[in-house]
């Protein structure tokens, strides 16, 4: 297996790089042009039910992936912990259990994006860990 990954390690740090590349303009497309509406739409329904946005939310609100990102997962947070994870008070700090199941009930053509876009971030994760670890081998 060493050997393989010797002989042919210029194709597979290729390999890799491409399919990071490629995964993050997906990432961007989708966080872009698909969530933009989602998440403005998704906003405006938790502020009529529930008055506020949680905290974090509310001071990342005009935050984009590719100017500050830090502050993109803030502001989408509250969105992605509710559909990725279960309840609790560390990654839900500002909500509440209703808020949690609110954004978990609402209908697939808003939150399937986030889903999606949470799905690229693990696969972005995977490759680079990827990519380190094939460099550290050979």
């Amino acid at each position: 297996m060493k050997n393989f990954l010797i002989e042919n390690f210029d194709n597979i740090q290729l390999l890799f790089i491409v399919a990071i590349l490629f995964s993050f303009i997906v990432l961007v497309f989708v966080s872009y042009i698909i969530n933009k509406d989602s998440y403005r739409e998704i906003v405006k329904l938790y502020e009529e039910k529930f008055d506020h946005l949680p905290q974090t939310a509310r001071m990342a609100r005009g935050a984009s992936l590719i100017g500050s990102p830090a502050a993109y997962h803030a502001k989408i947070g509250f969105i992605m912990g509710s559909l990725i994870f279960p309840y609790n008070r560390v990654t839900n700090h500002d909500m509440s259990m209703e808020g949690y199941r609110f954004i978990r009930s609402l209908p697939g053509y808003l939150i399937t994006g986030f889903r999606v876009e949470a799905a690229i971030w693990f696969i972005l994760t995977i490759l680079i860990s990827g990519l380190i670890c094939i460099e550290n081998i050979v």
